[in-house]
C-alpha cells in the first residue's frame, strides 16, 4: 500500500513538467513531513498571496529556470494558458488524501494521526459522525460503542482525559463532538467548547472533594478510568494531596498515586508506575521526532525519581527500561535522524543547527540564547523546577544534538546555524554567531556574545544597552560532569549545588527584567558509561573533546583497521569518526564515568527551553 507521503507527492509532482503550482486549501504543506518530501525532490517552495505576486515570481524566477519550483497559490487561483503550459497545476485538500473520510473531522490532527488513518483500508464513504467514531477508535483507541452504555460518566471522563490530556492531539471537530457528548454527564464542563485547562480544573476539584470531604462524584477506581487518571499525577498535570498515615491506609492501592504521606514513599510509587508506563510506550513509539520529544520528558522525570530512590529493585528495573529505550532510539537514528537535517527551523528547531533560524523568526525585539554545555534532560528538569519556584514560567521542549555528540561539532552547529565543519572545532563560535546575525540585518552593536561561569568575572549585568541579540555560553556543568567519580547521584547533587552557587537563576531573572526573550539549550547531554578498554593515544589523531565515547582517525584506512580489531564494539560511523551507541566508554574496563560523544538518547535528546 502506498504511504501517505508518496500519495501526496504523486498529487503535486508531475513526471513530465518541471514546475508545479498548487492551491493548498487545507494547508497540507504546513506538515513538516510533506514539506520535507518535496524539498528532498530538490524543489524550491514559494508561497504567494496574490495572483499578481505569482505572475511576477513566475516571470522573474521560474519561467526560464532549470531549477524546480513549487508555487503555493491563493486558493481561488486558476492559471492562465501561458503559465499552465509550463506547470503542473493541482488544487489539493484532505479529500484527495482521504476520499472516504469527512475532511472537517480530520483537519488539524497531527501527522502521526493522519499517517495512522491512511494505513487503514476503507471501502465506503463515512459521514461526519461515522468519521468521528473512526478517529476516536483508531487514533485514541477508544471503544466508541461502550462510551455511553456501562458506567457512562467514568467512560466519558476517561475519553476526555485520553483526548485532551494524554494524546495532546485534539482538533476543533473532536473537541466540539466530545463537548456535546459530555453535556448530560458534566454540564459544568459543557457550557462552552471544552479545553485542557477546564478539564484539569474539574479533575483537581473532584479529586480534592473525594480525599478531603469524601464526596464521591466519580468512581476513580473504575479500571479503565483509573489507569489514565493515575498518569496525570505522574506527569504532574495533577498534584497529589498530602494525607495522614491513617487516611493513607484506607485509600485503595489503585488511588494511592494521588496522595502521599512521606515524600520517599510517594517517589517510589511514581517511579514504579512511570517505569510500567515507559515499558508499554517503548513498544509503540514511532520513528517520529515528536514522539521522542515527548518521551524524553517522561524519561527525565522517571530518572529523577530513580536518583532519589533507595529501592534497589525499582532502580534496577528502570535501568533495564533505559537500555530498551536506547535500543529503540538507535533504530530511530538509523531510520530517520539524518533525513531531518532538511527540515526548516521556522516552526521548531528539530536539530541544533536550526536553533538560530527558529529564534530569528520570533517577533521579540531582544532575544538571548543561553547554551549550558553538557546539560542532559533530567538536569534541565532540576533547573526548570527552581525557575518555577521563582515564579518564572518555562515551556519545556526538545531538540536533537549533532552526532557524534561532542562540543566541537554540536556547539559549532548551534552558533553557526548550519551543519558543522568537521575539520573545525568550536573555537570560532563567537564569530560564527555574529556572522549569522549580521547576515540577517543586525549590526555589530546589536550583537553580543559572552561566556559566563562560577570562576569568570563576566556576567549578564555587563551586557550593553544596545544589545538585541545575545549569545551566552556556560561551561560549568560540562567541566563538573567530567570530574564526577560517583555516577549520576553525585551529578544530581552537584547540579543542584551549581544552580545555587552559579547564580544562573539570578542571571535569567535579570535578562527577563531587561526585556529579553530567553531560550535555554545545550550542545549535548551526558551518560554514566562503563569502560570497555583504555585506548592508546596513538589510536587517536585529534583530541577535539574530553569525550570518552568518540574517536577521530586520520583517514579511512586507520578507521577500518580499528573496526576490524574491535568487531564486538557497538559503534556508529561518521566520516573518519566512530562513536559508541550503547552505555560504554573508551576508558579502563569496568570504570564508571560521566561522559558524552555517542548517540545514546541521554546524549542526543536534549532540552530546548523557552522562558515565558
Amino acid at each position: 500500500m502506498i504511504n501517505l507521503v508518496e500519495k501526496f507527492k504523486q498529487l503535486i509532482i508531475s513526471s513530465h513538467k518541471l514546475h508545479s503550482i498548487i492551491c493548498d486549501s487545507d494547508d497540507l504543506l504546513s506538515y513538516d513531513e510533506f514539506q520535507l518530501s518535496i524539498e528532498q525532490e530538490k524543489y524550491e517552495i514559494v508561497k504567494v498571496k496574490t495572483d499578481l505576486e505569482l505572475r511576477i515570481i513566475f516571470e522573474t524566477e521560474v519561467r526560464n529556470s532549470k531549477n524546480k519550483y513549487l508555487i503555493i497559490a491563493p486558493n481561488n487561483y486558476n492559471p492562465l494558458p501561458d503559465i499552465e503550459v509550463f506547470v503542473h497545476f493541482k488544487s489539493i485538500s484532505f479529500k484527495d488524501l482521504f476520499p472516504h473520510l469527512e475532511s472537517s473531522v480530520i483537519k488539524g490532527l497531527n501527522f502521526t494521526a493522519l499517517n495512522l488513518l491512511s494505513s487503514i483500508k476503507i471501502f465506503e464513504g463515512l459521514g461526519y459522525e461515522q468519521t468521528v467514531k473512526f478517529v476516536l477508535e483508531n487514533v485514541y483507541n477508544l471503544d466508541f460503542d461502550t462510551l455511553t452504555k456501562i458506567k457512562a460518566k467514568e467512560r466519558i471522563l476517561n475519553a476526555l482525559i485520553v483526548v485532551f490530556l494524554n494524546k495532546n492531539n485534539v482538533n476543533q471537530a473532536i473537541s466540539k463532538y466530545l463537548t456535546n457528548l459530555a453535556k448530560p454527564y458534566f454540564p459544568i464542563l459543557s457550557n462552552s467548547i471544552l479545553d485542557k485547562n477546564r478539564l484539569i480544573s474539574y479533575l483537581n476539584e473532584s479529586w480534592s472533594k473525594l480525599i478531603n470531604s469524601n464526596e464521591n462524584e466519580i468512581d476513580f477506581e473504575d479500571p479503565i478510568l483509573n489507569k489514565n487518571f493515575g498518569f496525570l499525577f505522574l506527569f504532574e498535570i495533577l498534584k497529589p494531596i498530602k494525607v495522614s498515615r491513617d487516611q493513607f491506609q484506607t485509600i485503595p492501592k489503585s488511588l494511592k498515586v494521588g496522595v502521599f504521606v512521606d515524600e520517599n514513599e510517594n517517589n517510589d510509587t511514581e517511579l514504579d508506575t512511570l517505569t510500567q508506563y515507559l515499558e508499554e510506550k517503548i513498544q509503540s513509539v514511532e520513528d517520529s521526532y515528536e514522539d521522542w520529544f515527548t518521551l524524553i520528558q517522561i524519561l527525565a522525570k522517571a530518572k529523577l525519581k530513580q536518583l532519589q530512590s533507595k529501592n534497589e529493585s525499582l532502580i534496577k528495573n528502570f535501568t533495564r527500561i533505559e537500555s530498551l529505550t536506547n535500543n529503540r532510539f538507535q533504530q530511530f537514528i538509523d531510520n530517520v535522524y539524518w533525513s531531518l537535517f532538511s527540515l526548516s527551523g521556522v516552526k521548531k528547531p528539530v536539530l541544533v543547527p536550526r536553533i538560530l533560524e527558529y529564534i530569528k523568526t520570533q517577533s521579540f525585539k531582544k532575544k538571548a540564547l543561553f547554551v549550558i554545555d553538557g546539560m542532559n534532560y533530567w538536569q534541565a528538569l532540576v533547573l526548570i523546577k527552581d525557575l518555577h519556584n521563582r515564579g518564572i514560567n518555562v515551556n519545556p521542549k526538545a531538540t536533537l544534538a549533532y552526532i557524534p555528540s561532542i562540543t566541537a561539532w554540536s556547539r559549532q552547529a548551534i552558533f553557526k546555524g548550519a551543519k558543522p565543519d568537521l575539520n573545525e572545532d568550536n573555537s570560532k563560535e563567537e564569530s560564527l554567531f555574529t556572522q549569522f546575525w549580521k547576515m540577517n540585518n543586525y549590526s555589530t552593536t546589536q550583537i553580543e556574545f559572552i561566556k559566563i561561569g562560577l570562576y569568570k568575572d563576566i556576567n549578564v549585568k555587563t551586557v550593553f544597552d544596545t544589545t538585541e541579540i545575545l549569545g551566552i555560553v556556560c561551561n560549568d556543568l560540562d567541566a563538573m560532569m567530567h570530574g564526577i567519580t560517583l555516577g549520576n547521584k553525585e551529578l544530581y547533587s552537584s547540579t543542584q549545588q551549581w544552580i545555587k552557587e552559579s547564580k544562573v537563576l539570578d542571571e535569567i531573572e535579570f535578562l527577563i527584567k531587561r526585556g529579553f526573550k530567553i531560550y535555554v539549550t545545550t550542545d549535548h547531554g551526558n551518560i554514566c558509561a562503563t569502560g570497555i578498554n583504555n585506548l592508546k593515544l596513538s589510536d587517536k589523531t585529534v583530541t577535539l573533546s574530553k569525550s570518552k565515547r568518540h574517536l577521530l582517525f586520520s583517514n579511512e584506512v586507520v578507521k577500518s583497521n580499528f573496526l576490524k580489531q574491535n568487531p564486538d564494539v557497538i559503534l556508529g560511523l561518521k566520516d573518519n569518526s566512530v562513536y559508541l551507541r550503547n552505555d560504554k566508554a573508551f576508558t579502563i574496563a569496568g570504570t564508571k564515568i560521566i561522559t558524552h560523544g555517542g548517540s545514546h538518547f541521554w546524549e542526543v535528546l536534549i532540552p530546548f527551553l523557552e522562558i515565558e
